[in-house]
């Protein structure tokens, strides 16, 4: 744990000046101290959450709620309000996965509620993203907007809190792009590119990877809504293209999405090779999911 420790402080120490490899390093370090500790003494948490990512990786997504569920329990016993809205997080992103988002959203706003009585950050920035992600699938944007902008508002200042950042002003930017505020959401848009572009030495790692991809996908909304559809259809082949580098079932989710999209501008544009192409796509990966192709 001492060693483990003075990782992470390596790397806030390391990130916070601008030594990047030293960070990258550091990091690297601390992921795997945390693995091998994990190894040596998994807790009845950490075997149920390994259960429930074996079952997601073979589709077995009843295997996987139900691993989840068992999880909540064992949390709440913990008393622990950070590990109690995490387990919440992990049912809600799953229910909204298979389509129920009634329920993931009922979930979300219990996770919420309890990252704000654990109060650390962190752990609220995560569950209002995953709010607001459970109010966009409903279509429901002004109620993501009040999320968005308290994700944008808790983080800390601090460079070790930019990669945070980056992802929480691209969540706001999607969110005023769907509500008509393309001004502002081109300013939130402005203002992750520069976070993202200082915070390049990580990009080969998944969390980088995602944001990168979700930033492009709101970048093609703005260019939609302006109708600049050929600038729209460049902007998505480049989320499509980050979205590719992860193969996890919420990141192919993801992937698909982002072909649909891609799909009905290529309609749009009267390019059907491509729309084609892209609808082709994503209806492989639906069958690769085992989900119901849903729209």
């Amino acid at each position: 744990m001492k060693v483990f420790e003075q990782a992470i402080v390596s790397y806030a120490q390391s990130a916070e000046v601008g030594k990047t490899d030293e960070a990258l390093g550091a990091a690297m370090n601390a992921l795997a101290l945390a693995a091998e500790e994990a190894q040596r003494h998994p807790t009845p948490s950490l075997l149920l959450k390994a259960e429930a990512g074996e079952c997601e990786s073979k589709r077995d997504w009843a295997g996987a709620e139900a691993a989840y569920r068992k999880s909540l329990p064992v949390e709440e016993a913990t008393g622990k309000q950070g590990l109690v809205a995490k387990a919440q997080m992990d049912l809600s992103r799953l229910l909204r996965l298979v389509g129920r988002l009634e329920e993931a959203s009922q979930m979300a706003a219990l996770s919420t509620a309890a990252a704000r009585q654990a109060e650390v950050f962190p752990v609220l920035v995560l569950a209002l993203e995953n709010e607001i992600s459970c109010a966009l699938a409903r279509q429901e944007p002004q109620a993501a907007l009040p999320a968005a902008v308290e994700m944008v508002q808790v983080i800390e200042p601090g460079k070790l809190y930019d990669s945070m950042r980056a992802r929480a002003l691209t969540t706001h930017a999607r969110c005023l792009a769907v509500t008509g505020d393309l001004p502002a959401a081109e300013s939130r848009l402005a203002a992750s590119w520069d976070l993202l572009q200082a915070a390049g030495w990580c990009r080969s790692m998944p969390g980088p990877i995602s944001a990168m991809g979700n930033w492009w996908e709101a970048k093609g909304q703005v260019f939609e809504q302006q109708g600049k559809i050929e600038e729209a259809q460049e902007a998505l082949v480049h989320s499509i293209n980050y979205r590719r580098q992860n193969d996890s079932p919420y990141a192919v989710f993801l992937l698909i999405r982002t072909l649909e999209k891609s799909a009905a501008l290529s309609r749009r544009a009267g390019d059907l090779t491509q729309a084609e192409r892209a609808a082709a796509e994503a209806n492989s990966l639906w069958k690769d999911l085992r989900l119901p192709v849903r729209k």
